[in-house]
């Protein structure tokens, strides 16, 4: 009896929850009541949601487009402000991560899904995905070939789905993180933002002052990350150098991959080098220190006449290169960050300056140039704004190469009123959660429930770039 009472109760409170929110264009359906969200094999009391959302927020009119949304409910007595939960991106699903469980002990924690990429209009365009296997992927005549598969394929979504493509952009996504908070009747939210999910936030405390209350970043892409210049890469790979004369005969890192792609024949026993997907299996192992180490002694082998760790590290670009949802990826980089008068093709390319340029915005931001493709670029103020509310931690690696510290410390962070910042001295991307995590997860915890964050010390890293196993070894043991 005091089951079905209490399953009335929440009936009710759900009705009169569904009532209100009916009376704006944001509307909440419970597709799964009374349910569970299941995380490394524990259960959490969870509310499924399919948001329903005007396509542009800015017009009444618009076209109605829903979002699924998950909120996982805290049992604490004693809740802190809710916390709303913003994935790396673009290009991904903002529930593609394990969402922090630890948070629920005094939160409750929402996951929105991202326009573009969940709910019912995904924009992905499988035949770019193909094209990025081709050789040579970043020529001129691949590109070329890549830019009329994009054309063509986001027409024809654009007229299959009869959606207007410029509304799937970075400030809509603030605002349905704002549709949600006033779905749910927050006063006033926590963010934690991951990557691109930084960005999000950055727009949202904008849009939203009065109800932003606490912000932690972890690797923030600040405004210039999506539009990676290649010397910010350059910046970064100088870290490496001290280390890498001593084991290179006085090379530098950056000096030792030059040199060998220089003097890289174009052919070795039959093998067809593909510098194209050797400088992006650089790129993506350069996310850790164990893969910086890889790279170091593949360029050095090369240089040396040993090509076989070279040869496993262009193998390894089937797995590295990201199978992200390219049509959200380019329009969210072409409406806030493309600009038109770039030479993306050649300030991008790897050259005698820059070992491996900057290889996913190159392919990303050339083949909406070499398109015919249109849309809407949003004005810097909106998707880069200043003048920003809320208490914000941001943690940044200094050798991220996807989110430049640079661009967070100088660029994002002055931006905010009451804004502090940990930079981790010898981190890569990946690194944040290897090392010492019981601390890292202490402090994203602290900070959100009490603004505390001083606690917080970093495990010491030291790079070592002398692999305990070659790319040479790891091949021949992958065969056997």
């Amino acid at each position: 009896m005091k089951n079905i009472l209490m399953k009335l109760l929440m009936f009710l409170i759900l009705a009169l929850f569904a009532a209100s929110c009916s009376k704006s264009p944001v509307k909440l359906e419970f597709s799964v009541l009374d349910s569970v969200y299941n995380v490394a094999g524990v259960d959490y009391d969870a509310d499924y949601c399919k948001m329903q959302i005007l396509e542009n927020p800015q017009d009444k009119d618009s076209k109605v487009i829903d979002i699924p949304v998950i909120r996982i409910r805290t049992g604490s007595k004693q809740p802190g402000a809710p916390v709303f939960i913003l994935n790396d991106g673009p290009g991904y699903s903002n529930f593609v991560k394990i969402m922090p469980t630890w948070l629920v002990e005094n939160h409750d924690v929402i996951i929105i899904g991202y326009r573009g990429v969940d709910g019912a209009v995904n924009l992905n365009l499988p035949e770019l995905n193909h094209i990025t296997q081709n050789s040579n992927f970043l020529s001129d005549a691949n590109l070329n070939l890549a830019a009329k598969a994009f054309e063509k394929g986001f027409n024809k979504l654009a007229d299959s789905l009869e959606i207007d493509l410029s509304q799937y952009n970075i400030v809509n996504m603030a605002y349905d993180l704002e549709s949600a908070r006033l779905a749910f009747q927050y006063e006033k939210i926590n963010i934690f933002a991951v990557g691109f999910g930084g960005r999000i936030a950055q727009i949202y405390s904008k849009i939203a002052p009065n109800a932003v209350f606490r912000i932690m970043m972890e690797r923030p892409k600040a405004y210039g990350s999506l539009a990676l210049n290649s010397q910010l890469i350059e910046n970064v790979m100088e870290f490496y150098n001290p280390v890498a004369r001593e084991i290179n005969n006085n090379t530098g890192f950056s000096q030792n991959i030059i040199r060998t792609l220089s003097s890289l024949p174009k052919e070795h026993n039959g093998h067809v080098f593909d510098k194209d997907k050797i400088v992006y299996s650089t790129f993506s192992l350069l996310e850790t220190l164990h893969g910086a180490a890889l790279v170091n002694e593949a360029f050095l082998s090369a240089g040396n006449g040993d090509y076989e760790s070279l040869k496993y590290l262009e193998e390894l670009y089937s797995e590295f290169y990201p199978a992200f949802n390219f049509g959200d990826y380019a329009i969210k980089s072409a409406t806030c960050e493309y600009e038109p008068k770039m030479d993306y093709s050649n300030a991008f390319s790897y050259n005698s300056i820059n070992s491996i340029g900057s290889p996913l915005a190159k392919f990303v931001f050339a083949v909406i140039q070499k398109s015919g493709f249109k849309t809407e670029i949003l004005p810097v103020k909106l998707s880069n704004p200043d003048s920003l509310a809320g208490e914000c931690l941001m943690i940044t690696a200094n050798l991220d190469l996807t989110a430049p510290f640079e661009l967070a410390e100088f660029e994002l962070k002055p931006k905010y009123s009451n804004a502090v910042s940990i930079i981790l001295s010898d981190y890569n991307s990946q690194d944040l959660h290897t090392y010492n995590i019981t601390a890292y997860s202490d402090l994203i915890s602290n900070f959100l429930y009490s603004g505390n964050y001083k606690s917080y010390i970093p495990e010491m890293k030291l790079i070592n770039l002398k692999p305990e196993k070659t790319l040479k070894q790891l091949a021949m043991e992958r065969i056997q």
